[in-house]
């Protein structure tokens, strides 16, 4: 037999998630798609490439090879050495050789002690591009040769002085099955895709780092990332001053042009995400502990219903606690057809939710001043 508590807890729960599911539903219509362009438009403003690269010897040839390939006609491509420790250098000096007209390699100066790493390579960068566009792009991405034109088209279509979008995510461990794809199951569906662009209200800002397409005189309108020096997210940072200086920024799915191994197992998914989870949250104690409890509420608990409602033989809690779990499925379902992930994935949801607390709470701990934040051999403290 239900209690009364038990009850409305249940059907809160049931009303959360079904909010969630229309949203993700309404996404899976309306999400920005970068379509993949063929044709060179007469006007090819000139693009600069940026590609900040730190310890990136895994995938830094297949991702340099890929933008130095391009089919657009007009554009550079600027890679940082931010004192890798590995072959990353080795393997730039081997590609400028091969790209001597495409490729520049910078060597990055040392890290100021209030500046997050990543922002202080892209700032740099941005002080050598040359280009009307600059797109920021990750050096464990993978670009079709029509990704500068389709992301130029798609920019030029919405009016964006940032596109930012989400590439195909390539996924080899059990680990990033779980937690990868969980990421996108919060671009999908809690956020009308289309409230992104449509308003400046920076309560509606979403942005992948992998990815930023910004016009630059936009981006110098906002201080580039000089202004987020010391943001562990300076990507959602970025859309956030893009907005606030009324700027338009677009949230796109672009797994038709560019590809992304984003971790590789389960240490780099988890210290991964650790680094900046908590910051997602602007540290906001508050928000963020409601967060998890939502996550432990709408993905854990269900299934533990069906659990305890079939060892204690009541099918009442069992049916609740199915349909539930059911709910979350789909919630999943919406966002893995969405970005093409493995279907098998929307029975992983319970797990991803588990394993994105327990991310979440160790992410946390590293906000405190004894600990930091660790990443690529840096400890971060701010």
């Amino acid at each position: 037999m239900i209690s009364a508590f038990l009850y409305w807890t249940i059907w809160l729960i049931a009303i959360v998630l079904l909010m969630i599911s229309a949203i993700s539903l309404l996404n899976l219509f309306t999400f920005v798609r970068v379509r993949r362009i063929l044709d060179i438009e007469y006007q090819s403003p000139f693009i600069s490439i940026l590609v900040p690269a730190r310890n990136e010897e895994r995938g830094i040839r297949e991702c340099i090879e890929s933008l130095c390939n391009q089919v657009y006609p007009a554009y550079e491509v600027l890679v940082l050495n931010d004192d890798s420790t590995d072959s990353t250098k080795d393997i730039l000096e081997e590609l400028k050789v091969l790209y001597p007209d495409k490729l520049s390699i910078i060597d990055g100066t040392p890290l100021p002690s209030d500046w997050i790493g990543k922002s202080h390579a892209c700032y740099q960068l941005s002080q050598k591009a040359k280009g009307e566009y600059i797109l920021f792009t990750d050096a464990d991405t993978i670009h079709s040769p029509y990704s500068l034109l389709s992301l130029l088209r798609t920019s030029g279509e919405y009016q964006a002085d940032l596109l930012t979008a989400v590439p195909n995510q390539t996924l080899t461990s059990f680990w990033e099955h779980v937690m990868v794809p969980f990421m996108h199951v919060l671009y999908h569906g809690y956020l009308p895709n289309s409230l992104v662009y449509s308003t400046n209200d920076c309560r509606f800002s979403a942005a992948n780092g992998q990815i930023m397409f910004f016009r630059y005189d936009a981006y110098h309108m906002i201080g580039g990332h000089a202004s987020v020096q010391q943001s562990l997210v300076e990507d959602i940072d970025l859309a956030k001053n893009m907005k606030r200086n009324k700027g338009k920024v677009v949230l796109a799915n672009a797994i038709d042009i560019v590809s992304c191994s984003m971790y590789s197992g389960f240490k780099e998914v988890f210290n991964g995400f650790s680094k900046n989870f908590y910051s997602g949250f602007s540290e906001n104690i508050l928000i963020f502990i409601f967060f998890l409890l939502h996550v432990f509420t709408a993905y854990i608990i269900p299934p533990i219903l069906v659990l305890i409602g079939y060892l204690s033989e009541d099918q009442s809690l069992m049916i609740w606690g199915i349909v539930l779990t059911v709910l979350g499925m789909l919630i999943r379902l919406s966002s893995t057809i969405q970005f093409s992930f493995p279907l098998y994935h929307v029975i992983l949801q319970p797990l991803s939710g588990l394993f994105a607390i327990i991310i979440a709470c160790n992410s946390f701990l590293w906000s405190l001043p004894k600990h930091g934040r660790k990443w690529k051999g840096r400890i971060y403290t701010t």
